[in-house]
């Protein structure tokens, strides 16, 4: 019994060592820490009511609404596809009723693509096509691609041209690379040089000849250009 003591000793010192420091501190800072976790729940509660109660019946409501305008878009109906027709609203419609969705993102690169192929209107078509969907796999590319077209349009090369290397690059990462690759690079190329920036157009088009087919319009034009920038130097 008398072996048995100290440890028993020992044993009763350490339950009543009820606190440890996390647990002084959860004591001393109970307030504001039942805040913090409140307003943690209010976030996240908040996030999940809007994702599941506002955007995703919105997503579905915008597709609903754009079934009409997405036939007539791929029938080449543009103008239908844009303005609507008889009861049907068109992307135009569309764009300012669910722009925060990927339908209304979806509605402002098609609005993009009639202001600039039938009213050519350019810095309209500019508006819109900043507003549309940059992450899309389908028309991210195109669709950046077509902002830095539209500033070149309305005569602010500079912006222009980071446009259009920001659509090559991505494009270089893209499905649609072995096509849509060369086009921006060459585009951005051509910029650079108006501009005068000739070290920028020579690492684009040596990337084109260095990558793409051989037989392309596009390689054939970037050997060509390269080749008269080296001579310049």
């Amino acid at each position: 019994m008398s072996k048995d003591t100290p440890k028993k000793a020992e044993s009763i010192v350490d339950v009543q060592q009820v606190y440890t420091k996390t647990e002084m501190f959860l004591e001393n800072n109970r307030k504001g820490i039942s805040i913090v976790l409140g307003a943690l729940v209010l976030i996240f509660g908040g996030f999940f009511a809007y994702q599941y109660l506002y955007k995703n019946p919105k997503e579905a409501e915008a597709s609903n609404a754009a079934i009409r305008a997405d036939l007539w878009a791929e029938m080449d109906s543009l103008e239908w596809a844009v303005k609507g027709k008889d009861e049907f609203e068109g992307f135009e419609a569309l764009a300012e009723k669910y722009g925060s969705t990927k339908v209304g993102q979806r509605a402002h690169f098609w609005c993009g693509v009639y202001y600039r192929d039938k009213a050519a209107d350019y810095a309209t078509a500019l508006e819109h096509f900043k507003q549309a969907d940059f992450e899309d796999e389908a028309i991210g590319v195109e669709a950046i691609g077509c902002v830095g077209d539209m500033y070149v349009m309305t005569d602010n090369l500079e912006e222009g041209a980071k446009w259009l290397e920001k659509a090559t690059h991505r494009a270089n990462r893209s499905a649609s690379r072995d096509f849509t690759g060369p086009i921006y690079g060459l585009k951005a190329a051509k910029v650079y040089m108006e501009l005068g920036k000739n070290d920028k157009a020579i690492s684009l088009l040596q990337y084109i000849v260095d990558n793409f087919d051989k037989k392309s319009q596009e390689y054939g034009e970037s050997e060509k250009l390269l080749a008269y920038l080296n001579a310049m130097e």
